[in-house]
């Protein structure tokens, strides 16, 4: 071979090794921002996924002493004498409910007084779990039961509870959050703490939750 052919072979092969060198390095850069987009796109869902209102959470609820009530969806009502479906539980679950305008949800934590469905389920609207009794405030063991709810379920740790009287129950205690409820006649705390623990605050079971568990 003369030394023309040698010298062609040789900046062919030169040719050949930059042009190699030239895709591996597209090839390493489309994966580097093909990498990068996955990430970005991966971090987006994060954040949004959470505040979405669809229900992707059934299979992650435990088995427990709650059981699920059917869905009656949700909306918010303009005054609380607008008819509306009766709600399928006692207390409500899910269903229409009222707004800010008229003072709800109410606030967090212990209330002597009764208040409405209507408001309450505004508050689980946010995530909240409501624990409402049924019994006389003048007997000895009523009394016990609200000092027992009271100083156990009621802390800075727990800002996104209610604790009110509810006449007519089934039991003289029922715990509910959007879609679930539980009922029981006596002071259990370990029960309660567990239906807190599955549901307060849960990101994807009420309908406006928000990543500060309330709505915006």
């Amino acid at each position: 071979m003369n030394k023309k052919n040698k010298k062609y072979l040789k900046n062919i092969q030169k040719r050949t090794n930059r042009e190699s060198k030239k895709k591996s390095k597209l090839i390493r850069k489309y994966l580097a921002f093909s990498s990068i987009g996955l990430i970005g796109i991966l971090f987006i869902l994060g954040l949004v996924l959470p505040g979405l209102p669809i229900q992707l959470w059934d299979n992650d609820i435990p088995d427990g002493n709650w059981k699920k009530v059917s869905n009656m969806g949700w909306g918010i009502l303009p005054h609380i004498n607008v008819a509306h479906d009766p709600y399928n539980s006692t207390p409500a679950t899910s269903g229409p409910f009222l707004d800010e305008e008229f003072g709800c949800p109410i606030r967090w934590g212990y209330h002597d007084n009764e208040s409405t469905d209507e408001c309450l389920l505004s508050n689980l609207a946010r995530g909240g779990v409501n624990i409402q009794y049924d019994c006389d405030k003048d007997d000895e063991n009523c009394k016990t039961l609200i000092s027992n709810l009271k100083s156990n379920f009621l802390s800075a740790n727990l800002s996104e509870i209610v604790i009110i009287p509810y006449p007519g129950l089934n039991k003289n205690i029922t715990l509910t959050a959007w879609n679930y409820i539980d009922e029981f006649d006596d002071f259990n705390k370990v029960r309660i703490s567990q239906f807190i623990e599955v549901f307060l605050n849960n990101p994807t079971l009420s309908p406006f939750y928000s990543k500060k568990g309330y709505l915006d």
